[in-house]
């Protein structure tokens, strides 16, 4: 079957039942995100506390592995569960199409027991082909297809940014993507093969690699021709919707105009990511039925007319109790309610390429932009005083094969770093702060660890500027958890946050916020931080878009490196918008992946 004829066909198909397909994944979903989630995460940080674990991360998993074994053998059933309800996800959604597309012979309960079954027979290396599978396609899959569980899985953005500023790590890295296509394509059956025959991961995988030989650009132009057609509509209907809203500005119904508008954008968006991931399971399948059914057959499934009926009766009925929540939180959006305004955080202290990283000239430059803080970094040196400076090398920015836990500060000092054509001296952290008091810029102080750190680094720390930091109401954060819990057990009146790479479980730290790297931050984070009066800052936020997720959150600071672009979106979503705007600005936190988490 052509890939033109597929979409049609499997589009028409949806559209004639679209009553169960919407029930089938939104109701999964919401199971998913409203039950499962939060139990596991309740689950994850009642074994944190019963063992005393105060945070995890790949700073601390040696020191858990041999202090704490049972936090460790609980997290490791905490991941088997949480495969095996990805696995019945998958497996669920699967087979429940499946029965669809053959006229519903299945109950609920009968496919709920399948999808059971299927967990009970499968082979630890049927689960661990399954997660490595989805791990390796998440690049691809999850513009069509996603799961809460699955959001974790992430490279978080500033690894990938560091791999693509080096050539060869970025063309590895392509590689990787090309190759992780190819055997994405290439094993595309193995999952029903699994899951519906039942058989055996490795006999899945040889008999998926016979099928799909020679069609491999049959299932990729059926998932990049449905990503198209998906990202052109949805573009569309925002467009369309937008330009009403801009019509409705000049009236006296604005306000109503952009509830209902508002309401249409969030229903026809959940309409559509479950649209996409009903298409994108078409395609899995498609590679199993071509050998069990002809091309005719594949759409000649009709579902009893009182199933339809009754199936989108209850979609109605779930969308006008659903629409009465939406009405009343696009209220409080629409006034301006829902949205934080955070702190703007000038990332090394500079803004898009002013100055070099780190300098006091780029310092000066961007403090007039008035920025809440400048964030930048300090490290020991050799002779046990403070530099700032990023990197523990010099390499990058002063073309030299020297560490800087192997310098003094006075040659530290001396030397000139080159960066986005500018040129400026390492300052020293005391010039730096000094100055920094002298035009009125507050800091936000990254303690950077290397080799010429001493075991009392907090101590001296605060010792020579811990007065001047806190009268002037500069903060410090660091990726140290025993730098953070040192500097604010005996200081607690210093603003310390905690450097959070990656958002696996809520830490329980001594810390006043959390400074957290933003592909993995999820609104449970904040809301727990609120809770207990942490403050949330996310780096790095670069453009539009994930600003405006982070105002929908609730962050309270953006670490940025694009400081007034950043500026200047929340002054929009901020200074009375109109309407029009506002739902430009919730078009941004209205991806598809969003949707499904």
């Amino acid at each position: 079957m052509q890939t033109w004829q597929f979409w049609r066909e499997s589009t028409r198909h949806f559209f004639q039942h679209w009553g169960s397909y919407v029930t089938l994944v939104f109701v999964t979903n919401l199971v998913i995100s409203y039950l499962a989630v939060p139990v596991f995460t309740w689950l994850t940080a009642e074994l944190m506390a019963w063992q005393h674990v105060p945070y995890v991360s790949y700073t601390n998993i040696g020191s858990i592995i041999v202090s704490h074994p049972l936090a460790i053998i609980g997290l490791l059933l905490i991941l088997l569960a949480v495969i095996t309800l990805i696995y019945w996800q998958f497996a669920y959604l699967l087979l429940g199409i499946t029965n669809i597309k053959r006229g519903r012979p299945q109950t609920s309960r009968d496919i709920l027991g399948d999808t059971f079954r299927s967990i009970a027979g499968a082979s630890p290396s049927t689960f661990l082909f399954f997660i490595g599978y989805f791990i390796v396609i998440m690049p691809f899959g999850s513009e069509l297809f996603t799961t809460p569980l699955l959001n974790k899985a992430k490279i978080p953005s500033f690894i990938v940014s560091y791999l693509m500023e080096n050539n060869l790590f970025a063309v590895l890295l392509g590689l990787f993507y090309v190759g992780a296509a190819y055997l994405g394509i290439r094993l595309i059956a193995v999952l029903p093969l699994m899951m519906i025959d039942h058989l055996h991961s490795r006999a899945a995988i040889r008999l998926s690699w016979q099928r799909t030989r020679g069609h491999f650009w049959r299932y990729l132009s059926r998932i990049l021709l449905t990503l198209v057609i998906v990202s052109v509509v949805v573009t569309l209907i925002y467009i369309i919707l937008y330009l009403g809203q801009v019509l409705f500005d000049k009236t006296g119904v604005a306000l109503v105009a952009a509830t209902v508008n508002l309401f249409l954008m969030e229903v026809i968006t959940e309409f559509i990511v479950c649209y996409s991931t009903v298409i994108f399971m078409m395609v899995i399948l498609s590679s199993h039925e071509t050998h069990h059914l002809s091309p005719s057959m594949l759409f000649s499934f009709r579902e009893p007319a009182k199933t339809r009926l009754r199936t989108r009766i209850m979609i109605l009925a779930g969308l006008t109790v659903i629409s009465a929540a939406l009405v009343g939180f696009n209220l409080v959006y629409l006034n301006g309610l829902a949205m934080s305004k955070p702190l703007t955080i000038a990332h090394r202290g500079v803004d898009n390429g002013n100055g070099v990283q780190n300098t006091i000239p780029a310092m000066i430059k961007t403090s007039k932009e008035k920025p809440d803080y400048v964030e930048m970094d300090v490290r020991m040196t050799k002779d046990h005083q403070f530099v700032v400076m990023h990197d523990a090398k010099l390499k990058n920015l002063a073309n030299l094969k020297r560490s800087v836990s192997k310098m003094t500060l006075a040659q530290l000092t001396k030397v000139t770093v080159t960066e986005n054509g500018y040129q400026a001296k390492i300052p020293s952290f005391n010039h730096y702060l000094n100055t920094a008091i002298a035009h009125h810029q507050k800091l936000l102080i990254e303690i950077k660890t290397g080799g010429a750190d001493t075991t009392d680094l907090p101590e001296r720390f605060y010792r020579q500027f811990g007065q001047r930091i806190i009268d002037n109401h500069e903060q410090v954060h660091t990726l140290s958890y025993s730098i953070m819990n040192r500097l604010k057990k005996e200081h607690p009146n210093l603003f310390v946050s905690y450097i959070l790479p990656y958002n696996l479980t809520f830490p329980h730290t001594r810390a006043n916020a959390y400074t957290m790297e933003s592909t993995t931050l999820n609104d449970s984070f904040i809301d727990q931080a609120n809770r207990e009066h942490k403050r949330v800052y996310a780096w790095d936020i670069d453009d539009v878009t994930t600003m405006d997720q982070m105002m929908f959150m609730g962050v309270n600071g953006v670490i940025t490196n694009n400081l007034h672009l950043i500026q200047q979106e929340i002054k929009d979503n901020t200074d009375h918008p109109s309407y029009a705007n506002l739902l430009l600005t919730f078009m941004n936190d209205l991806s598809l992946e969003t949707q499904t988490q």
